[in-house]
């Protein structure tokens, strides 16, 4: 039995809070990802997830909840990145599209 290996995992989450799109994120690794961050897309995903964001914040802040700033909406595309090791190009580690199950729809 190999004793080195471990099962980590991460989840995003979005949600409707006073009109906005607001954000939360979780991990139970003992660690943090390279220079992740938490990012808002105000369309599809970008093939480099560092370009297109509406807003973004680092993974280690606003854990608890994040108000990215937009109206509340369905069709956001919100992610998770961070960089691939070693000091690598961002990657997708999250994502997620908000929609109407998510909440209400409120007017972009």
């Amino acid at each position: 039995m190999d004793t080195n290996k471990a099962t980590f995992s991460w989840s995003l989450e979005a949600y409707e809070y006073h009109g906005n799109l607001w954000l939360r994120w979780r991990t139970d690794a003992p660690f943090r990802a390279q220079q992740g961050q938490i990012v808002v897309y105000n369309g599809a995903f970008p093939n480099n997830p560092q370009s297109e964001a509406a807003n973004w914040t680092w993974d280690n802040d606003n854990a608890g909840g994040w108000d990215t700033g937009q109206r509340w909406g369905i069709g956001w595309s919100c992610a998770w990145i961070a960089q691939a090791s070693p000091n690598g190009p961002y990657v997708y580690a999250v994502k997620l599209i908000t929609d109407v199950t998510m909440g209400p729809d409120v007017a972009r």
